[in-house]
């Protein structure tokens, strides 16, 4: 027998429990169970299921006859997520439209009688920016789609604050203003789940016109940029980018950051956390087509070193998570830096000998 590979051991308030991630099973787990679950994980020689443990064991699909590791094309950790995450709403697919129509009614009587988190606000900050009225650009929505392209070397030049203004405000900004419709929420340019609009910039400043160099997030609903530090250098961000250097000399970048605190106000099951990745992508694609329609070059990455960037930005990591990045700027209109090429040449040119 052996041991499935459908379960882990999850410990919660000093309790083991016994989780089956794929049928979504949980089992307390007693002292007895687990020696023998101890034992034979580092049995060497084949074990039977004569003893009432193993037989429990065995029924529970602990246990089962060869290995049924999965074939997965995504990481072992992931996968358990995904298939916690599969199949779970909270409405139900097998009633009529009427039916489901009061699910959701009770859903969102349920959600109201919690009191919905605060924002942050500009009120919170000693330094801010009001950034100038954004203006549209007459930039035809076609050919922006064909000039879009991600880059990963800029130039050090710097910015207008009226394009930093025109990017962040018809990215994230409250373009819509009070739509009755959506009250008390507001509507940005980017779809987001329920409208709550969990996705919160921070702005790292390097090179716009007019603007002191430093780490701001961005109030969405008043256009204004909030100091959080002064000092944030390219190295800072580097460092925070898991040592990628894409965003050297960039005019400014943005971390996305997801506000957890306000998403579980409303989705409380094990797919919210999908949404978060899902909404950064959306504003993350707004972001580059208005830098596009800027003129201004754009790279994005999702992979960081979190705990840095919760540091620079003063988040704790729990309520509000950083989940993306996005750069801007002038820069080379190439997919490959210069330093990348150069090293892809090399190895070209020494493999041919």
């Amino acid at each position: 027998m052996d041991i499935s590979h459908n379960f882990f051991i999850l410990f919660e308030d000093n309790k083991a429990k016994l989780v089956n991630y794929k049928e979504k099973k949980e089992y307390h787990i007693r002292k007895e169970y687990m020696n023998e679950l101890i034992k034979l994980s580092s049995a060497e020689e084949e074990v039977s299921d004569t003893t009432k443990i193993m037989k429990d064991l065995t029924q529970a699909g602990v246990l089962v006859e060869g290995n049924d590791k999965p074939e997965m094309y995504i990481h072992y950790y992931s996968n358990i997520f995904h298939n916690l995450s599969k199949n779970r709403s909270v409405t139900s697919n097998n009633t009529t439209e009427g039916e489901w129509a009061l699910e959701y009614i009770k859903v969102c009587e349920r959600v109201a009688k919690e009191k919905f988190p605060e924002r942050d606000s500009y009120v919170n900050y000693e330094k801010t920016i009001q950034l100038p009225v954004a203006t549209q650009s007459e930039e035809s929505l076609l050919n922006t789609l064909k000039e879009r392209k991600t880059i990963r070397e800029f130039f050090d030049e710097s910015v207008t604050q009226q394009q930093l203004s025109n990017i962040l405000y018809f990215s994230y900004g409250n373009v819509h203003k009070d739509e009755g419709e959506y009250a008390p929420f507001y509507r940005r340019t980017s779809p987001s789940g329920g409208c709550l609009q969990i996705i919160e910039p921070y702005v790292t400043i390097f090179n716009v016109d007019g603007i002191p160099q430093g780490l701001y997030w961005y109030d969405s609903a008043e256009h204004k940029l909030c100091l959080v530090r002064e000092a944030f250098s390219y190295q800072d961000l580097r460092e925070c980018l898991a040592g990628q250097f894409f965003a050297n000399d960039c005019a400014f970048g943005v971390f996305m950051t997801a506000n957890l605190e306000i998403l579980n106000w409303k989705y409380k099951t094990e797919r919210n956390y999908k949404v978060v990745f899902l909404e950064a992508g959306h504003f993350a694609q707004t972001s580059q087509l208005m830098s596009t329609s800027e003129d201004l070059q754009i790279w994005i990455t999702g992979a960081m070193t979190e705990s840095l960037i919760e540091e620079a930005c003063k988040i704790d990591g729990v309520k509000k998570i950083p989940v993306f990045f996005t750069a801007f700027g002038k820069g080379r209109k190439k997919s490959m830096h210069s330093l990348m090429q150069q090293k892809l040449d090399s190895y070209v040119e020494s493999i041919k000998d």
